[in-house]
């Protein structure tokens, strides 16, 4: 009889297949990854490897320059003392502790790249001003690679013969600000995210997957993985992850808080049914009022045995539209200003220990493939450690079903996205009302003084 390994075990054994590809010299790896799974620390040590163990000349490739610095912050501290570069374009401002950094070299130039076994960092539009026609790195590393459009990759996948893609098949698919309809029916199109795109080309390619979520706990996962990676199973690591109010609840509106305190780590909260288009100044009201009955209520949060009072800092916003993150803002007030509220695009690769969620269809009176996106969703409901609360209108459900995708697919592909998307939002409602996770808003709130 097999023995299922323990969470952490089954990421150790996964971290060492990803390893042992890069001792056999597999020229490509795609290694797809659930939320929180540690895919920037996966990059890290394959890095590190390449360039410690196998004397490679290893390039980095980041979307952004906020995921170059985060990944240059954890390389900087490598024991071994591997020579780490940024390729960064002249004049962009580092953070304060990247700057004051004696064993980081920032270069602008491609004369100026390492010869020698090293590391080297740079978001892919800077890489992809390099002009060459022989390899200048041994190994190239894409991290976020699901964000990252195949026309992109191929300006740059000549760097480097072989290729690790780590990323999320669960986020937000890559931006194309064009037309795309001309490679509609090409299942490796520009629009594409470059592992999708490698796959088709190379249909035998190397693929691995983490099977463990790192920051999601066992509850989260539970209602996550069927609606969003229906066919990518995995676990959460058992950790100690909860909250308790020092302060007990007694207003109506403390039982969707009461709710995560007893162990439900997602919950819905309910306004009535009412079109109001993408500002809803009533659920933004609604919102702000519940956070700030948790800071009121005096949370003590327990994030891996590590017990403290819940600050703004530890609260993140995240909503599909600009307007909706700006009256959020609004209603914050300068007291809460360390509460992090941004869009769902902005929030990708960020966590906090609670977020509250503009559900992305409420208050709308149609349903739109932008709304229905399964990865816009996947982002809102994945970036918490211990609690989740979704704020939306009644009818949700109602309005799926008026809804439904005809099911129109492109001549070749075979995934439907708007179908994917409707699905997932299905999913996820389904679980929420079954489980007895949704709660009514309740209108004439307390005071925001009030305790």
């Amino acid at each position: 009889m097999s023995v299922t390994p323990d969470p952490e075990a089954a990421a150790n054994t996964a971290l060492d297949d990803v390893l042992a590809s890069q001792w056999q010299g597999v020229p490509a790896l795609i290694l797809r990854s659930p939320p929180g799974a540690g895919k920037t620390g996966v990059a890290q040590r394959v890095a590190l490897q390449s360039a410690a163990l196998l004397h490679e000349r290893c390039m980095v490739v980041t979307q952004t320059n906020e995921q170059a610095f985060d990944l240059t912050r954890r390389l900087v501290t490598n024991a071994r003392g591997v020579p780490i570069h940024m390729f960064a374009k002249e004049g962009l401002n580092l953070p304060d502790d990247l700057r004051q950094q004696a064993r980081l070299v920032v270069i602008h130039k491609i004369e100026d790249l390492p010869q020698g076994p090293s590391i080297t960092i740079g978001n892919a539009s800077k890489w992809s001003w390099t002009d060459t026609e022989e390899p200048l790195f041994d190994i190239q590393i894409v991290d976020e690679a699901f964000q990252l459009p195949d026309y992109k990759f191929q300006l740059i996948s000549n760097l480097a013969p072989r290729h690790v893609l780590i990323g999320d098949p669960g986020q937000i698919d890559p931006f194309v600000n064009c037309e795309i309809e001309r490679w509609r029916c090409d299942p490796a199109g520009p629009q594409v995210s470059c592992p999708a795109a490698l796959i088709k080309r190379h249909p035998t390619i190397l693929q691995l997957a983490l099977p463990v979520s790192r920051r999601l706990n066992e509850d989260t996962v539970s209602i996550i993985q069927p609606a969003f990676y229906p066919d990518m199973p995995f676990r959460a690591m058992s950790r100690d992850r909860s909250v308790r109010f020092d302060i007990a609840g007694i207003m109506p509106f403390d039982a969707a808080l009461d709710g995560v305190a007893a162990g439900a780590s997602i919950v819905m909260v309910e306004l009535p049914p009412q079109i109001t288009g993408e500002a809803d100044s009533e659920l933004a009201q609604e919102l702000v009022e519940s956070i700030r009955r948790l800071l009121q209520r005096r949370a003590q949060k327990s994030d891996d045995g590590r017990v403290s009072e819940v600050t703004p800092r530890d609260i993140g916003v995240v909503c599909a539209h600009v307007s909706q993150v700006n009256a959020v803002r609004e209603r914050l007030g300068y007291g809460m200003a360390d509460v992090f509220v941004e869009t769902a695009n902005r929030f990708q690769g960020i966590e906090r220990p609670f977020m509250f969620v503009h559900h992305p269809l409420s208050g709308r009176a149609d349903a739109t493939a932008f709304h229905l996106d399964a990865g816009r969703l996947c982002v809102m409901l994945s970036r918490h450690r211990i609690g989740c609360w979704i704020f939306g209108r009644q009818g949700i459900i109602e309005q799926l079903t008026r809804f439904a995708p005809a099911g129109n697919r492109a001549l070749g592909i075979d995934e439907d996205p708007e179908y994917q998307g409707w699905r997932a939002h299905l999913t996820l409602l389904a679980a929420l009302s079954g489980a007895n996770r949704m709660f009514p808003a309740v209108h004439g709130l307390a005071p925001s003084n009030a305790a």
